[in-house]
């Protein structure tokens, strides 16, 4: 009889057996656990033309003795006190006995079934080390049996028809994910042979990121194996390579190619490429690139991007629609968007907002800002009047480049108290401290010496940029320009596409090149996620 036949068989029985009802007493609550290999064990004793390795055999018989006696024992112990009319009768002797014998059968069972369950991997390896076809898959059919890296390559072996095995098939996709997790791994330490190597491997188990990876790679020296293997990736699904590709393209001198993948990603509504072209078509001043460059930006607003919120708010303030305008900056601002803090401010200041005004003028960095902040100091608007805290901000205002504010640091020395001074001063002693309490929670800012710099803890804020669904990392956009790539392989992170993020991460120490979006190149430093952080 073909061994197919025989394993389908064995199958089949398995169904009736399942379907069946059984003379026996059913096994107790208690042992309900061990009913499939009591199953499976009892199906092998009894189905004619099958070869069953000795070992597992004699482990099965001595198995299913053990659990016959175990039920027996449970069967009793239910039904020991049928006859007992009051429940609330003192147990007999016998029954605790009988109690405790039946407990010591459940321990001895347990034992005797990893006793099992290691036999019957014992012999899966044997027979996968002994070519032995039938046995390998008679013992696949018992979920005890763990499916290894031994199973796998002999498995691929074979014809076809296996490849389809679950056992296989799972497998397949978990070693494919251990590989890239892998070369995440050798990428963080610098190894970036390690690296490629690692992630080759995982692609020819097509696993979809590991071909974006193997691009990131080659981006630095090879571009056309990069250009080779992100194409790779577009194929297997990974719609975020066409951003990567039309980088490389730019880098290649096809503009053309780069634009029609800018676009053929925009049109499919990737905001990113949305906000890409806006840039883009913003540059040239004429009335057709203008209007191209408007619907780019509202479309990119409208799917979420947060610069594009921003820069769309500009647009419509210089359009004079303020109530629209405000609506999209204040979204740009709840997105993390901070340059949103100084029109905010303006515009609840041109409405007579003042508090609102200064809460948002006091969070943006610009000379314009803290200048119209020290004059609502000084005059009380929004805020208690205070000399001092404006003769501050006038001078801050002055070093960024105000050259009005001269004139209004002088004049203001004159008014400013020594009280308000001592009770500034005591307000930044505060502030300075709370900033030193934070930076030793949240880790340093990222300057050069720190991102360079291994197991430095580094305090990253920015905005979450996706390449890979499901993917074993994040880019985070900082609002200065800078861009560092997050190892996040248990997605502990649980970021989504555009979200603003505060976290600390710890700094591998190297960078990858990538391409830039205007076909240069640039080094992004690697992190590992650590937390999230509260300020």
């Amino acid at each position: 009889m073909p061994i197919y036949t025989v394993i389908a068989t064995f199958i089949l029985s398995l169904f009736f057996t399942a379907c069946t009802p059984t003379p026996d007493v059913p096994l107790s609550p208690e042992l309900q656990h061990y009913a499939l290999i009591k199953k499976n064990c009892e199906s092998l004793r009894t189905m004619p033309g099958i070869h069953v390795p000795d070992a597992l055999d004699k482990e099965c018989h001595d198995f299913l003795r053990r659990l016959d006696k175990v039920n027996a024992l449970d069967y009793k112990v239910a039904h020991f006190n049928d006859d007992v009319e009051d429940p609330y009768a003192k147990p007999k002797p016998e029954y605790i006995l009988l109690q405790k014998d039946a407990n010591q059968q459940h321990l001895i069972a347990k034992v005797e079934y990893e006793e099992l369950s290691n036999t019957i991997n014992r012999v899966s390896l044997d027979a996968v080390e002994q070519n032995e076809l039938a046995d390998v898959q008679l013992t696949l059919l018992f979920p005890e049996t763990t499916f290894t890296k031994a199973h796998y390559d002999y498995y691929k072996r074979q014809a076809a028809e296996y490849h389809d095995v679950p056992q296989y098939v799972t497998y397949k996709k978990n070693y494919a994910e251990e590989l890239v997790d892998l070369g995440l791994v050798h990428l963080s330490e610098g190894d970036k042979k390690s690296a490629l190597n690692a992630f080759k491997a995982a692609a020819e188990l097509n696993n979809a990121q590991a071909f974006y990876l193997v691009g990131i790679i080659y981006e630095a020296k090879h571009v056309d194996k990069a250009i080779e293997w992100y194409t790779k990736a577009l194929q297997q699904g990974i719609k975020g390579a066409r951003i990567n590709l039309a980088r490389l393209y730019n880098r290649n001198h096809e503009p053309k190619e780069a634009q029609r993948l800018y676009h053929e990603a925009a049109e499919d509504g990737d905001a990113y490429a949305q906000y890409l072209l806006y840039e883009q078509y913003i540059q040239t001043d004429n009335t057709k690139t203008n209007a191209m460059a408007r619907e780019w930006v509202r479309r990119s607003a409208e799917n979420g991007f947060p610069p594009a919120e921003y820069a769309y708010a500009k647009m419509l303030l210089k359009e004079e629609k303020k109530p629209e305008a405000q609506e999209w900056l204040t979204k740009a601002h709840e997105h993390g968007i901070r340059a949103a803090n100084e029109l905010l401010g303006d515009l609840y200041y041109s409405n007579k907002h003042y508090v609102e005004a200064a809460e948002y003028l006091g969070a943006a960095e610009s000379a314009k800002a803290k200048y119209k902040l020290a004059g609502m100091y000084e005059q009380g608007l929004g805020v208690e009047t205070n000399y001092y805290r404006a003769y501050i901000l006038y001078k801050e205002a002055e070093r960024l480049g105000e050259k009005k504010a001269k004139k209004d640091v002088a004049r203001l020395a004159k008014l400013k108290t020594p009280k308000e001074e001592a009770h500034y001063d005591a307000a930044k002693r505060k502030e300075r401290q709370l900033l030193q309490e934070q930076i030793e929670r949240n880790g340093e800012d990222p300057i050069l010496r720190n991102i360079r710099t291994k197991g430095m803890r580094v305090h990253l804020q920015g905005l979450v940029m996706l390449p890979l669904e499901k993917g074993h990392g994040f880019i985070i956009h900082s609002e200065d320009g800078k861009k560092f790539y997050v190892i996040d392989q248990q997605q502990q992170a649980d970021v989504e596409q555009y979200q603003y993020v505060d976290i600390t991460a710890e700094a591998t120490g190297n960078p990858i090149t990538v391409s830039n979006n205007i076909g240069l190149t640039r080094d992004i430093y690697q992190f590992r996620f650590q937390k999230h952080c509260s300020q």
